[in-house]
């Protein structure tokens, strides 16, 4: 299958040497960028390897609205806000690389009614799910820390399934798009949802992840087939080969999604009010008949915010081995 292509062309020439550089470092980047100083250039080069993308300057984009190109051409202003309608979608060209190709990537997902392919990784994509019924355990801080770790390795998405996730407050994002957006993306049936994924994606420490929902209400309209249909786009569509979920009881299919993970790590405690939470859940497991999630569960416990890194670090690793 041919490899995605961006076209970046603009009178800066070390601007575009730059941009290209940048984007392409990337371990399989979702597009391969090329970038050209003049038009000629541009216009020899795709005629035999078409750009599915051209960022270009104002002047150039003019120039080449004469020639017969099929890619999304989108323009590069230096003009941060713009008094009149543009004839093509603008892109401020003085931010970093990150934050142009987030925005050509929406705007391609929007735009395009092609899918990007299939899976650019060969094997199943691993589910590990971090839960416990018990509050104030350090969930998400074992989960990131895991995480982290794994990424350094293998390809890691991290999504909080989490009512009120404080997220929006630790990692503040510029842009504000969520995984509110990218489920009402999938349920409009578009087809290009791998560039609409990278449009959205952020990372805290190395850690790929998904902006998490800001407000409950956001997560209570996401059904269990919504789910489903997302991992299955992950799996299909994109370059993870893990997927973590940091999950709660405001999921929609809370055990069934429990009892699809390949592995369960649950935070607990020893005392006595701990352990009858504990034991109600584990009956409630038994009538559901669905006690294979407790076979797949490792409880841990942790005494302090070093020895939950540890555990995540050590874990990390072991799993980067699979």
């Amino acid at each position: 299958m041919r490899k995605k292509q961006i076209a970046v062309c603009d009178e800066e020439s070390d601007y575009t040497q730059r941009f290209a550089r940048y984007a392409n470092r990337y371990r399989e980047p979702l597009f391969m960028v090329h970038g050209y100083s003049d038009m000629e250039e541009l216009l020899k080069d795709t005629k035999e390897h078409p750009a599915d993308i051209l960022l270009l300057s104002k002047n150039i984009a003019g120039e080449l609205a004469k020639e017969k190109q099929t890619g999304q051409i989108i323009c590069l202003t230096e003009e941060e806000y713009q008094e009149e309608e543009p004839e093509y979608p603008v892109i401020y060209k003085y931010q970093s690389c990150p934050q142009i190709l987030r925005k050509a990537y929406a705007i391609y997902a929007e735009r395009t009614p092609l899918s990007l392919g299939t899976a650019r990784h060969l094997g199943e994509m691993k589910r590990i799910g971090v839960f416990s019924p018990l509050g104030r355990m350090g969930k998400t801080g074992f989960a990131l820390s895991f995480g982290k770790e794994l990424a350094k390795q293998r390809r890691v998405l991290y999504l909080n399934m989490e009512e009120f996730s404080g997220f929006e407050t630790l990692y503040p994002c510029e842009g504000g798009q969520t995984l509110s957006e990218l489920m009402y993306f999938m349920k409009q049936g578009k087809k290009a949802f791998a560039c609409k994924l990278e449009s959205i994606i952020r990372q805290v420490g190395g850690l790929d992840y998904i902006p998490p929902v800001k407000l409950p209400v956001e997560l209570k309209d996401i059904e269990e087939k919504d789910w489903e249909e997302l991992f299955t786009a992950l799996e299909n569509e994109s370059r993870y080969e893990f997927v973590i979920l940091d999950l709660s009881f405001g999921v929609n299919g809370l055990f069934e999604l429990l009892e699809r993970c390949d592995k369960i790590y649950m935070p607990v405690a020893s005392d006595e009010t701990a352990r009858a939470k504990l034991g109600q859940y584990q009956d409630t497991l038994k009538l559901l008949e669905m006690q294979e999630i407790s076979e797949k569960t490792e409880e841990i416990t942790f005494s302090g915010i070093e020895q939950m890194e540890g555990y995540g670090k050590i874990e990390g690793k072991r799993w980067s081995k699979h």
